[in-house]
């Protein structure tokens, strides 16, 4: 008879165990956060042509369900001929540069944006980002470039967009 309340006590603590452990377990999957960031990029427009020596005009607007971590941009070459059409003509020689630059979150706050981080939402609107006309003396190449942005959720969750630009020495002329 003490061997069955014995095992009656030890089953009924197993049970509660288990409910314990599955509710803990439930809860958990509920807070993990399962949806990247969202970005949507104003400016610049796809194949927006940008003069060397300039400021990219950047706008763009970053959410996500949860909270902000961080965000970043980089610009590099798209000189693989895969199909965009514009009208920059590329009047420098091969001695031109081509242009890469990766601009941090960081680099943003230091020149006096307000950090992302934890925000669910932020519009961010600048003109920081400089294309300069030259690179070690020699001129920046003219073409297509990808602007790339990325950014990271409270989770670590990164999403990108990608957005095809003109580097011209006549933009804006």
């Amino acid at each position: 008879m003490k061997f069955n309340i014995i095992m009656k006590k030890r089953n009924s603590a197993l049970i509660l165990l288990i409910a314990v452990l599955t509710v803990f377990t439930s809860c958990e999957k509920e807070l993990n956060d399962s949806e990247k960031p969202v970005i949507v990029l104003s400016s610049p427009v796809e194949d927006g042509e940008i003069r060397p020596g300039s400021a990219i005009h950047f706008e763009v607007t970053l959410s996500d369900n949860k909270a902000l971590a961080s965000y970043k941009v980089n610009i590099h070459g798209a000189f693989d001929g895969h199909g965009h059409s514009s009208s920059a003509s590329t009047r420098v020689s091969e001695y031109a540069q081509p242009f890469e630059r990766t601009w941090l979150e960081s680099d943003f706050i230091a020149l006096g944006e307000e950090p992302i981080a934890g925000k669910r939402s932020v519009t961010i609107h600048h003109h920081l980002m400089q294309v300069p006309d030259s690179i070690g003396g020699r001129p920046v190449k003219e073409g297509h470039y990808h602007l790339t942005l990325y950014c990271t959720d409270a989770e670590g969750q990164e999403s990108f967009l990608t957005r095809e630009i003109v580097i011209a020495y006549d933009a804006g002329r």
